[in-house]
Parts: C-alpha cells; sequence; structure tokens
C-alpha cells in the first residue's frame, strides 16, 4: 500500500515541522469553526453496474482512486464540555487501469453529505466519530468514451479522525471514513448495481 505510506511519511514530517512544545499549550474548551482540506485515497466500486457494462477483452478495471476531500465543522452551544459539531464533507477521487492490449478504464466517485460528530479532546487537539447522509455518484470511461453515469443516489458515510493543531490556526488532520452506497436501478445503458461500501483514508490540513 505504497499510497498509504506516503501518507504517513507526509504526516510525519509535517508534526515535526510544526509540533511545539506540551506546556506551551494551554488546555481550553472546544468551540469555533474548522474547516479540512485532505489528500485522500478510496477503494472504488467494480462491481456490474458501477463500471463499463461492455469492456475489451484482457482490460482491467480500477479498485482504487486517489482525489481530495474537502469540509467544515462548527460546534454548537455554550459550555465548556460541549461534544457535538455540525458540518458537511465532500469527497472526489478518480482511479486508472489499463490492461494489456486493451483500452485504459477510468471510475470517478463524486460524493458530498452534512454530518454530525462526537468530539473527544480540547481546543488544542481532539479526535471524533461522525456519521451523515448525502448523495453519491459514480461515473466510468473506457478509452476516453464516457460510459453512461450512474444516477446520484443515496449514501451513508460513517468514519473516525483527529486533528492536531501545531500552530493556533493550522492543525494537522487524519480521517477514515466508510461511504456506503445504495443500490443503483437499472438503466439502458447499464445493470442495476448492487450496494457497495467503499473505504477512504484522508491526510491533510485543518484550519480555523
Amino acid at each position: 500500500m505504497p499510497i498509504v505510506v506516503t501518507l504517513a511519511a507526509w504526516a510525519t514530517l509535517v508534526a515535526g515541522l510544526f509540533a511545539v512544545p506540551a506546556d506551551a499549550q494551554p488546555r481550553e474548551a472546544l468551540g469555533g469553526v474548522v474547516a479540512d482540506l485532505r489528500v485522500v485515497t478510496t477503494t472504488l466500486p467494480t462491481g456490474a453496474g458501477w463500471t463499463p457494462s461492455v469492456a475489451a477483452i484482457g482490460s482491467l478495471v480500477p479498485g482504487r482512486g486517489v482525489g481530495a476531500e474537502a469540509g467544515a465543522h462548527a460546534f454548537l452551544g455554550p459550555g465548556r464540555f460541549r461534544r457535538l459539531s455540525f458540518g458537511v464533507t465532500g469527497l472526489v477521487a478518480e482511479g486508472r487501469a489499463t490492461g494489456l492490449d486493451a483500452p485504459t478504464i477510468s471510475t470517478r466517485i463524486v460524493a458530498a453529505a452534512p454530518q454530525v460528530a462526537v468530539n473527544f479532546g480540547h481546543r488544542q487537539g481532539w479526535s471524533y466519530l461522525s456519521f451523515g447522509a448525502g448523495t453519491a455518484s459514480v461515473r466510468s470511461t473506457e478509452g476516453g468514451v464516457a460510459d453512461a453515469a450512474t444516477a446520484w443516489g443515496l449514501a451513508f458515510h460513517y468514519g473516525a479522525g483527529a486533528r492536531w493543531f501545531l500552530r493556533q490556526h493550522l492543525a494537522l488532520s487524519l480521517d477514515l471514513r466508510f461511504w456506503a452506497l445504495t443500490p443503483r436501478p437499472a438503466t439502458t445503458a447499464r445493470p442495476s448495481a448492487a450496494a457497495s461500501t467503499r473505504v477512504a483514508l484522508g491526510a491533510g490540513v485543518s484550519f480555523r
């Protein structure tokens, strides 16, 4: 998993560059608004209905893609022990595969959804569990020719992550998320697609 190793190495490097002594960080209560921007690697659906229905002999279907995810969260309510935050998250990723003497097949996933999170920690660093429901679409091309896109459909997501503020307004951000794509009905261009759960791992920065 070279991409995952690269993300981990990048995260370690950033932490080393921006780290400050722990005793210099007063533990303040959670609050305010935080925005995230991460590089993400995610598995892609490969079953019938999600990828081109007519593929050349020897074609390979991409099982993993790379892209970006972004989002924002706001902590609501008074009190030192607030734990809930509300926000939105979005994902765009694409993967490509080329078989022997076969055209390149690419698959792109786009998803967006509101979410609610339960947070654990303080203003300088915290972990969280979050979940939500929104919409997602998967689109494939074969040899540069666009296959019919699956209709936008309901998607659920759930996962966990953490943010470490290494400077007042800049944090290291990690997130592991599961996107549950609901079944898609058949169209004139492709068969029905069964439910599929994709796993996305992201690493990047947060701002406030």
